[in-house]
């Protein structure tokens, strides 16, 4: 990827799938970051502004609703990781970001990156 490697926060708490994805991004030239908590994010974006946010909706400390209520009021693009299907989240802010559905591969995970980042 030229230039500068575009910024990717993933929120996973299991620890597997984590290590996929930060392979795949890694690999194809993303800089990620990976926390496993709502609390943790939270501190993560009060210092750094990502390209993009891999939200699994549930972690170590609960839903993530806070946090993805945080990026659509930042204007941040996010990609919603999980077992669920969007319909189940048609009333909350999670309606408004791209979804893929677990279980997925890093690979998966990469080409729906690249579609939201346009590399």
């Amino acid at each position: 990827m030229p230039g500068n490697a575009a910024v990717v926060l993933l929120l996973e708490d299991e620890a597997m799938i984590a290590i996929d994805i930060e392979r795949a991004l890694a690999k194809a030239g993303f800089d990620v970051s990976t926390v496993a908590s709502c609390a943790e994010a939270f501190e993560w974006l009060a210092v750094c502004r990502p390209d993009l946010v891999i939200v699994d909706i549930v972690l170590h400390d609960g839903p993530c609703h806070s946090v993805v209520e945080q990026l659509v009021a930042d204007r941040i693009h996010f990609l919603v990781h999980s077992g669920d299907i969007p319909d189940m989240h048609a009333d909350t802010e999670l309606s408004k970001g791209t979804w893929i559905r677990k279980p997925s591969d890093g690979a998966m995970v990469l080409k729906a990156v690249r579609k939201l980042v346009e590399v």
